[in-house]
């Protein structure tokens, strides 16, 4: 997923992915261990990065035939290979390493190298007498000195992987453990010892070594491989024909193929970064070119790459966290995400449409369009994702699903020399699928400290309590603040990391004031993967901008614009459950009814938003609560609805009719 994508030129019979595996790109470790260059001496990180990155996905791939799930083995060893990795890849200042010239702060990465390595050799060495120590109080001084040392690069990694508001965030949190006994009101907890805050964080399984990063060593990583190689079989450039095929004949096509492909590779990938540095590299200049402005574009690329995480059937891998978490089962949190996810899509979809009819654009241009044959040349590469869904809804877990993708990816690229992997590039998918995994790996631990100090200090329930003191079980004013609370702490967070901090304390708030248990998990998930598309860090906003050579702030805008559905929605389904399904007292025809009610508020929404036909402001604001009435499941508020938009239609109508006739 991250080898380095660049656009052909536009006199291509078609737009194109093309990979780039020369030793200066993203993937260089890889590059110059499988290259046939002559090496010399400093390059032996790149080639020992290469088999630690390889040995985690392979060790990964074993796990699950074998059933080694034991906690304290499979997560700490997940954490070593990983974490290596990541010292390795991001340099001390936060960028990735450029193997190919030495550099001083080498000595400083293996030193901190050969401390991570020790720390977490000490938890698998003796994985039941760590916790047993820790239960009866007998944790020696090796011990804290080992979770400090632990605690402290995972802070150093997030510095360096994620961006220093996380490492900032962490330490404040740190913080508050140790000396929060020492405060006033809701932020007051029980004296706790700092040697107690460092050991419980790294011998147990509430803090580093918790439920993030078992979800992430247990099926996260297979997703992540499983990603690897169906995009180096060429299946995301599948995705692009067959979206370009089905819509980039249309006004505003373009931009019609980035919803259609984000929502496809977005499913999968489980980053929005990544998604929209895959299908944005491709579609944002064909935007651009059929005369999208640059902000909008990537606007539009940003929104849609962000709403593939919540799109069944495999949500970035979140879904089964969810399922963890709450016990609910896994098809009906993906039944629950469908209508909502539905309902973003199309809002999205009809304001594209709208925006180009608006601004007389046209579609892709014919000379681009994939040709006939393209597609069915591709077309067995379909089959890898056929069967990691059909093997999820036919009720095997999630290991065993993407296990059976991989395998048939690997099956299936071998009948077609274009799509057959060599062992080069299995290696390659390998290492690329390990260095993928750095940055979620960091989050997770660091989400780990974060829940694992709260649960420690008590804070989140404390702060549940008071905010509901605060909203006085007023629900509309309680999901303004848990919403707020979301969008700021899922900042610059991968999604899994985001949803689980969020949910630690937002989840018992929603709970407490009576709603459904998993209409407040999606309505956290919601928000904390809107974050990233929410100023000020916005992480697919900034990397939209980026390829659209546009200003940051008005991409954010734009795709707050364009996402603006997803920011209502989660308020309809707490207030009226039924439009998750799951759980509904409502008969099926009611469910279609509902369904179908709200997919008109959905292209009502987007009518507002593009400000076609709806010109006005009073016009768009009309729109905006006609969109409301019809996607709030309540039969009285449809009837509204439609007509208030009836009323309005015919209106124009009779003002068209009347200015007609006096031109006459």
């Amino acid at each position: 997923m991250e080898s380095r994508m660049v656009m052909k030129e536009a006199t291509s019979p078609e737009p194109r992915i093309v990979e780039d595996h020369s030793p200066v790109n993203e993937t260089g470790a890889a590059a110059l261990f499988l290259s046939g260059s002559t090496r010399r001496w400093w390059q032996i990180p790149a080639i020992l990065v290469m088999v630690i990155g390889v040995c985690a996905s392979l060790y990964h791939l074993y796990v699950p035939m074998v059933g080694a799930y034991e906690t304290f083995v499979l997560r700490p060893l997940h954490l070593l290979l990983i974490g290596v990795v990541g010292l390795m890849v991001f340099d001390i200042r936060g960028k990735k390493r450029d193997f190919s010239r030495p550099d001083v702060t080498w000595l400083i990465d293996a030193v901190l190298a050969v401390i991570l390595v020790a720390a977490l050799f000490r938890v698998l060495a003796d994985p039941a007498g760590l916790e047993e120590r820790f239960a009866y109080s007998e944790a020696t001084n090796w011990d804290t000195m080992a979770g400090v040392a632990l605690v402290a690069l995972v802070v150093e990694l997030s510095r360096r992987c994620i961006g220093p508001p996380i490492a900032i965030l962490l330490l404040i949190v740190l913080a508050y453990g140790v000396w929060g006994g020492d405060t006033f009101s809701i932020f007051r907890h029980r004296p706790i010892e700092t040697p107690e805050v460092f050991q419980s964080l790294y011998m147990t399984t509430f803090g580093i070594f918790g439920s993030p990063i078992g979800a992430m060593a247990t099926y996260v990583f297979l997703f992540i491989i499983f990603g690897a190689f169906i995009e180096r079989c060429q299946t995301g450039m599948l995705i692009q024909r067959v979206g370009l095929k089905a819509t980039g004949n249309s006004p505003g096509g373009p931009a019609k193929v980035a919803v259609v492909t984000s929502a496809a590779f977005g499913t999968i990938s489980g980053s929005a970064l990544a998604n929209v540095m895959a299908t944005g590299s491709v579609t944002i200049p064909l935007m651009k070119r059929i005369g999208f402005r640059g902000a909008h574009a990537g606007g539009i690329e940003a929104a849609a790459s962000s709403g593939g995480q919540l799109t069944p059937p495999i949500m970035g891998a979140v879904a089964f966290v969810m399922s963890d978490i709450t016990g609910i089962p896994y098809s009906d949190i993906i039944v629950a995400a469908a209508v909502p996810a539905l309902l973003f899509y199309v809002s999205l979809f009809v304001a594209i449409d709208l925006t180009a009819r608006r601004e007389n654009m046209k579609g892709v241009p014919a000379d681009m369009m994939p040709k006939p044959g393209d597609i069915m040349r591709l077309a067995h590469m379909v089959l890898p994702l056929v069967t990691l869904v059909g093997t999820l809804v036919a009720g095997f877990s999630p290991m065993m699903a993407a296990l059976v993708g991989i395998a048939t990816a690997l099956i299936v690229s071998a009948l077609k020399a274009e799509t057959r992997l060599t062992p080069t590039a299995i290696l390659a998918c390998l290492h690329t699928a390990a260095k993928t995994t750095v940055v979620a790996t960091v989050a997770c631990a660091a989400a780990g400290i974060v829940v694992g100090v709260l649960n420690m200090t008590g804070f989140g329930l404390r702060l549940s309590s008071e905010l509901i003191n605060i909203t006085q079980g007023q629900m509309m004013l309680a999901l303004l603040l848990v919403m707020l609370t979301c969008i700021v702490l899922g900042m610059g967070m991968p999604t899994v990391a985001a949803y689980i901090i969020t949910v630690a304390i937002g989840g018992p708030v929603l709970i407490e004031l009576g709603v459904p248990v998993l209409a407040a998990h999606m309505f956290v998930l919601y928000y904390a993967v809107l974050s990233l598309i929410t100023p000020p860090v916005m992480v697919a906003s900034f990397g939209a901008a980026a390829l659209a050579e546009a200003p940051v702030t008005s991409t954010g805008l734009a795709a707050i614009r364009f996402a603006g559905l997803a920011f209502v929605i989660p308020f309809v389904f707490v207030f009226n459950p039924e439009l998750l399904i799951v759980g509904s007292d409502l008969a099926w025809y009611q469910i279609v009814l509902t369904t179908f009610t709200a997919i008109g508020g959905a292209v009502l929404f987007g009518v507002s938003i593009s400000g076609y036909p709806a010109k006005t402001v009073p016009e768009r604001i009309l729109y905006l609560f006609a969109a409301y009435c019809l996607v709030d499941p309540g039969h009285g508020l449809d009837i509204l609805g439609v007509a208030i938009v009836a009323t309005h239609l015919a209106a124009r109508w009779a003002l068209a009719r009347r200015s007609q006739s006096s031109k006459r």
